[in-house]
């Protein structure tokens, strides 16, 4: 007969890791959880005599109003095209940093990182200047001139731009732990630095990619200043129309619908995102 494994508890070091957990656990149920559940709860609140029960009643009139649709499809749209615009230009910038060494390696990530020292209000406020009828646009004739301030564009430009940082930041996270011998031994077998690139660089910073478009993709979805400075009352996302139905028209049930309707639309495109890009760069790995 096989001898019993005997499972011992370090209860010492059991007792330190959940007296460390403790405080980021609380943290996180009553700022989350708690102020979840309450919104969930807000939002399964009937209307009329069905008041006092719960009811979907909200999701049934936000899931088949072309107003709210409209709304939330420009809200993933604009959420996507910033993710887009940040990978685009962030990732040759995590490139370029991931081949940098010594001093200048420090400078450019300063450079890059110097951003997050400036309020999102005053860089906001700083598109609103370049896109304004007295910015970019001025240089061109004005029988061509184009509107870019108070549109989707707009937002979209600003959002990028913002959170291009993040993405390369994540990037380049990933790009660290690839060890450079792997590049030199591939030189070695006369491999061009496109198959470096494709079949070393890429898919090992597969997962910085993945992480930067997650974080960029939330922070665009849920962004509520930046999109009304610059896109305006005829370009309202779900964040601001949110706003509106819980401080300005006190409707806290569609209100709160909304948010979780929110919620769940931006996790199904991460997963979506995440099982794709994980896919086409495993057919790039090879």
């Amino acid at each position: 007969m096989a001898e019993a494994v005997s499972l011992r508890v370090d209860w010492p070091r059991l007792v330190l890791y959940s007296a460390m957990l403790a405080p980021l656990l609380i943290i996180l149920l009553f700022f989350f959880v708690v102020p979840l559940g309450i919104v969930a709860g807000n939002s399964l609140t009937g209307t009329g005599v069905d008041a006092a029960f719960p009811s979907l009643s909200q999701y049934t009139s936000i899931l088949t109003d072309s107003y709210y649709l409209g709304i939330l499809w420009r809200t993933v749209v604009v959420g996507l095209a910033a993710t887009l615009g940040a990978l685009v230009l962030g990732y040759p910038a995590a490139l370029v940093l991931f081949f940098f060494q010594g001093r200048w390696r420090q400078v450019f990530l300063f450079v890059i990182i110097s951003p997050l020292f400036i309020s999102v209000i005053v860089r906001t406020y700083g598109w609103m200047v370049l896109l304004g009828p007295g910015g970019l646009p001025s240089l061109l004739p004005s029988e061509i001139r184009p509107r870019l301030i108070k549109t989707e564009f707009a937002i979209m430009v600003g959002l990028a731009h913002i959170y291009i940082p993040y993405m390369v930041l994540s990037i380049n996270s990933a790009m660290s732990r690839i060890d450079v011998r792997y590049l030199r031994a591939a030189a070695t077998l006369r491999a061009s630095n496109y198959q470096i690139f494709r079949d070393i660089i890429l898919p090992l910073s597969a997962p910085g990619v993945v992480a930067g478009c997650a974080i960029v993709f939330s922070l665009s979805m849920t962004s509520f200043s930046t999109p009304i400075l610059l896109g305006g009352s005829g370009n309202k996302t779900m964040p601001y129309l949110i706003y509106q139905q819980n401080l300005v028209v006190g409707d806290w049930a569609t209100g709160s619908a909304l948010a979780i309707v929110l919620l769940a639309v931006t996790m199904s495109v991460l997963v979506t995102l995440t099982l794709l890009s994980r896919r086409v760069m495993t057919r790039v790995g090879g």
